[in-house]
């Protein structure tokens, strides 16, 4: 792998603090958003100061342990949102000062962000970010649709000077509230449509820079004052002492904080951390395409989980991977590392000197950063999703839109685990985990009947339906396996069904209901259930629901003997055991007329060995009676049957013509009797009567063409 050409440092120096700037004012919008409105606001200057703290942490810590990778780090809006509603709800229950209220919040922000760095280490450190993949897309996107939603509302009331919960949304169409939030909104469509039209990150900085001289423009233009433009709630706060805007607020809040109230937001908080969770995983998987390379989740999120316990146990908020400012770096050929350093001096700068220089920020630009973050998670989902996503899942983020947008986050998240669960059923039952072959001309047993037997079951194989079953069966899938066994069940004629669960994992309860189900189709219509393969764990489960060995139901080990079962009692409904010494005693029916003469008669006792495996071939065999066992030794020692031959069949034709060492053993199952072919006797043939010799390789090639026509039938059926 080449290694990178990176720009020299003045460049990282201009790009790092481009992006410390940008996480600057991202950390003061989201300071307004939690610490903006109610009873909060004479303390947001403190709530800036710990989420520029917060930026500081994040950016130094994600440079310092990923910044090798590319990766640059920020505060990230997604669990700021939540944790905005959690803020105002435990600032509105906690009991005492105004100040203790604001203690609460810090320590509802102290949990949270703690919370999410367990989070991220857990899953980290057990390598289980992939469960989290189980949540479906649309009800992510809903998720974050709905954040984009809270971000938008949000952002009006920053730059509205009013608090969300207090003010009802009709109140802000008046006059004096109207001119305050609409340049705001402006902005955010600005900010929305530059970064959509321009493929540039430098958009972002450069809108910003933008707006704020515009905004110093207009001040001039009119004649206005810093004072009248703070009166007029036109700057974020007032003027406060730099020197006093960072103070140790998290240890003050482990003892003055009203912990009671933190705990009654348990509900909330959770929501936050999987919000958290959820959306770290979008932008580490983002972050891989900016970079064009792969990253090792777990170690990502074992690297957020250390940045987020130690910023939250300073007050700073849930951080992780950024996206515009990894795609900054990267389009700036700058090394990331060094770049995410300098950029975490600028927000440090900010809390220690820049506090004169903070508090001139215009309520337009924190208000329109919000609007703008809302709007973009807004338009991704809603908008450019609906060509993209199904509509039955495009649905879904509508839905979950629709719920949070009328009744709150907590209750859309509600919605959207049930969706979650729904959606995982419907999709799940739509996978096909069942696969039916036809029995007799497809698929039969591993036992080598004769020509007369193998024509009578193939004739029988609407008699028998083969369903082999994969995966865990559960409510959605085992109701789809039950249909597909009743329509079999209403065309008629079915003996047996066949049901292999050697790949079943797992059944719950609906499942064994399913098949209790079938026992009643079975006792109603006269066939039996043959269940093959079933491990022990399963077996015991369906046990457990009343399906047991008796008169309709049969468990075979494998399919193999299951289907052996079918066949022999099959043919003895058609008469055939009458028949058994009738063909036992014409087993050269279809050889070559003048064999029987070449022929050597071999009486075998039960277990003596035919053919052995490894030994090299010479003779070829015809059973006259009784029945062969081929059985092949594996490389541990296990002994393998892979089939039984009967009366009427050959065998050891294929590694007479191959020439290949015996890959099996052939023992008599019971005491039988067998016609052999030496090697010799065909060299005898070949010399003596060349017709004879022609017929009966004609014979052996015809017998072998079959075995292998119905390989090929048995395979395509597998595959299908």
């Amino acid at each position: 792998m080449v290694e990178r050409r990176t720009a020299g440092l003045p460049a990282t120096i201009v790009a790092g603090g481009i992006i410390g700037a940008v996480a600057a004012v991202l950390a003061i919008s989201l300071a307004a958003l939690v610490f903006g409105g109610g009873y909060l606001a004479d303390f947001i200057a403190d709530g800036i100061s710990l989420y520029l703290g917060g930026a500081v942490l994040t950016l130094a810590i994600l440079a310092w342990r990923g910044g090798s990778r590319g990766v640059v780090g920020g505060l990230q809006p997604a669990a700021a949102a939540v944790l905005a509603i959690v803020a105002a709800t435990t600032a509105v229950t906690a009991f005492g000062s105004i100040e203790r209220a604001f203690l609460t919040v810090v320590a509802a922000t102290l949990v949270v962000t703690i919370l999410s760095g367990a989070a991220f280490l857990a899953l980290g450190a057990f390598r289980s970010a992939n469960l989290l993949r189980f949540v479906p897309v649309p009800v992510v996107g809903g998720f974050i649709a709905g954040t984009g939603w809270l971000l938008l509302k949000s952002g009006i009331y920053v730059s509205s000077d009013e608090s969300p919960y207090l003010t009802p949304i009709a109140d802000l169409f008046h006059g004096e509230l109207l001119k305050l939030w609409v340049p705001a909104f402006a902005f955010g469509m600005i900010l929305l449509v530059a970064t959509r039209l321009v493929k540039s990150p430098l958009v972002i900085p450069v809108v910003l820079a933008i707006g704020l001289v515009l905004f110093a423009i207009g001040v001039v233009v009119t004649g206005s004052s810093i004072a009248s433009a703070r009166s007029g709630h036109w700057l974020l706060l007032g003027p406060f002492d730099s020197f006093e805007t960072w103070q140790p607020w998290t240890f003050r809040a482990l003892g003055g904080a009203d912990w009671s109230a933190v705990l009654a937001q348990w509900a909330g908080i959770l929501t936050a951390v999987f919000v958290a969770v959820i959306a770290i995983l979008f932008n580490i998987s983002g972050t891989e395409v900016v970079l064009n390379r792969d990253l090792d989740t777990n170690e990502e999120l074992r690297n957020a989980g250390v940045l987020n316990v130690v910023s939250g146990a300073l007050g700073g908020i849930p951080g992780y991977h950024a996206l515009s400012l990894t795609a900054l770096a990267e389009r700036m050929n700058v090394e990331a590392r060094v770049a995410g350093l300098i950029a975490a001096t600028v927000p440090l700068a900010a809390v220690v000197f820049g506090a004169s220089v903070i508090e001139l920020i215009p309520r337009m630009i924190v208000g329109g950063v919000l609007v703008f973050l809302g709007l973009a998670f807004l338009v991704e989902w809603v908008w450019d999703k609906r060509k993209v996503l199904p509509p039955v899942e495009y649905g879904v983020v509508l839905v979950i839109v629709a719920a949070i947008i009328a009744r709150g986050f907590l209750p859309g998240v509600v919605l959207g685990l049930v969706l979650a669960v729904v959606l995982f059923a419907v999709n799940y039952g739509r996978i096909e985990l069942v696969r039916e072959v036809a029995f007799g001309e497809t698929y039969h047993s591993n036992v080598d009947r004769p020509p007369a037997e193998r024509a009578r079951l193939r004739s029988l194989g609407g008699a028998v339906q083969i369903l082999r079953v994969n995966g865990f069966l559960f409510f959605g899938s085992a109701n789809g396996l039950l249909e597909r066994i009743r329509k079999r069940v209403e065309a008629g004629r079915l003996r047996f069904l066949v049901i292999d669960l050697r790949r079943v994992t797992g059944v719950d309860s609906s499942a064994v209901v399913a098949f209790v189900k079938v026992i009643g189709l079975a006792q109603a219509h006269g066939f039996e259930l043959v269940l093959t393969g079933v491990s022990e764990p399963v077996r015991k489960q369906l046990a457990r629901g009343g399906v047991s060995e008796g008169e309709l139901v049969r468990f075979e080990p494998d399919l193999d003997r299951g289907l052996q079962r079918c066949e022999e009692e099959l043919l003895r409904d058609e008469g055939a055991a009458t028949r058994q010494a009738d063909l036992d005693g014409d087993a050269l029916a279809g050889m070559p007329a003048g064999l029987r003469t070449y022929l050597e008669r071999v009486e075998l006792p039960e277990g003596a060995v035919v053919i052995r495996q490894d030994e090299t071939p010479d003779d070829v065999f015809v059973v006259e009676s009784g029945r062969l066992s081929v059985e092949m030794v594996t490389a541990d020692g296990t002994r393998m049957r892979l089939r039984t031959v009967q009366a009427g069949v050959v065998v050891g034709e294929v590694a007479m013509y191959t020439g290949v060492h015996r890959t099996a053993d052939v023992a008599a199952e019971t005491p039988s009797v067998v016609l052999k072919l030496s090697s010799s006797a065909i060299d005898r043939i070949e010399a003596e009567d060349p017709e004879l010799a022609g017929a009966l390789h004609r014979w052996l090639a015809g017998i072998l063409s079959e075995r292998l026509r119905d390989t090929l039938r048995e395979f395509d059926a597998l595959l299908d």
